[in-house]
């Protein structure tokens, strides 16, 4: 009986012991969740993207006030405010980041000590501009923050034929014409401005009599500004070609409006001059690669700026007997030097040879076999001549 009754007591000191050390960690835990949640509030939100110093405010963006001990989460509205509670309403469209951030501390150091306030952009907003004339594609364009000029050009596209020294860009009242040529050329960045909301952009088409256009040996067209004053090598440079791929010129033909034609060599672009509504044809030598090697297909491949030496070797068909990637050799140059590189990153050129050999073990294997054909020649050998001693 005394035994059961020291069993009860020890049950009840042990389950009062269980509770208060489930309160205490329960205290704890909850402790530290506060601390933890204080200390959340004093990190601020990183963005994702950089912010432009210039950077304008307006609808849509969100901005995070710590005010003291207080993180709040604000969106300027529609109107161009944002409302902080027992402090007003803030009026931040159309201000910089630094502006905003002046107006909203001058409002709120009334209740809040202003060296322990932070006010800091959360969130960009998205922005609605119209792109007309001579583009890829035209009507209303979604843009991200901080979008330049060139930027949605080069989003949309532009039509081989549009006028690049005269785009407009519309914005209220006032219209700016841009030219996208010094931007691209010359690096004239102060033309390459941020768009803003309602913006609208207008690439005006060039007229066929006063243009000069150059055909690409891909298909492709490219109208520039008649210029008196311009060689062939000008228009070259207005139209951006220097900055594309060199797909080997050899020889250009020029095409005059009464259908006769003149073929120059590519020496002579830096000092012919044209008419309008000429046409400028650039033509290209083929440019090939040489394969070979343990390959379904050995001999030249038509050269693809794009291609890789494990494109080219996977066009000419790769056999069973092939070797490793590591044993690719690939020659290049007048001095016909081999080369060491990444069959799957670095760049082929017009030229290179490139060979996979046959793996070691076919190797070693077509040797056991020639090996041992010439040991059964040479034992049959002996066995007719001991025969007919």
């Amino acid at each position: 009986m005394r035994f059961i009754k020291f069993l009860f007591l020890f049950f009840c000191l042990n389950a009062i012991v269980l509770h208060a050390n489930k309160m205490n960690s329960f205290e704890f835990g909850l402790e530290s969740f506060k601390s933890s949640k204080t200390a959340n509030t004093q990190i601020p939100i990183v963005l994702e993207k950089v912010v432009d110093s210039l950077y304008v405010l307006g609808p849509g963006d969100f901005l995070d006030l710590l005010l003291e001990d207080e993180l709040m989460s604000l969106q300027v509205y529609a109107d161009g405010s944002i409302a902080i509670e027992d402090c007003g309403v803030v009026q931040v469209a159309g201000r910089t980041l630094s502006e905003a951030r002046e107006l909203i501390l001058n409002a709120t150091e009334k209740k809040y000590k202003r060296e322990e306030s932070f006010v800091q952009l959360a969130q960009m907003k998205k922005f609605i501009v119209r792109v007309m004339g001579a583009v890829g594609k035209v009507g209303q364009v979604l843009l991200e923050p901080q979008t330049r000029l060139s930027m949605l050009l080069d989003q949309v596209g532009l039509v081989g034929n549009s006028n690049k020294e005269k785009v407009l860009l519309i914005r209220d009242t006032d219209t700016l014409e841009i030219n996208l040529l010094e931007i691209y050329n010359e690096g004239d960045f102060e033309q390459d401005v941020f768009l803003q909301q309602g913006d609208q952009i207008f690439v005006p088409f060039l007229s066929s009599l006063n243009t000069v256009a150059l055909l690409l040996p891909d298909g492709g067209r490219l109208g520039v500004p008649y210029d008196s004053n311009a060689t062939i090598q000008d228009y070259f440079t207005k139209a951006g070609m220097n900055r594309m791929h060199n797909m080997g010129y050899q020889s250009l033909t020029i095409r005059y409006p009464d259908k006769t034609a003149k073929v120059i060599s590519i020496s002579e672009m830096s000092h012919t001059k044209l008419s309008p509504q000429v046409e400028v044809e650039f033509l290209v030598t083929p440019l090939f690669v040489y394969v070979g090697g343990s390959l379904a297909s050995m001999g030249k491949v038509p050269y693809n700026s794009s291609w890789h030496a494990i494109d080219y070797l996977a066009a000419s068909g790769i056999t069973f007997q092939t070797g490793t990637w590591s044993q690719v050799r690939v020659i290049r140059g007048e001095n016909q030097e081999e080369v060491s590189l990444n069959v799957s990153t670095d760049p082929i050129f017009p030229g290179d040879y490139i060979e996979i050999p046959r793996s070691r073990y076919e190797t070693f294997k077509d040797a056991t076999m020639f090996v041992a054909s010439l040991l059964s020649i040479l034992s049959t050998a002996l066995i007719i001549y001991t025969t007919f001693q």
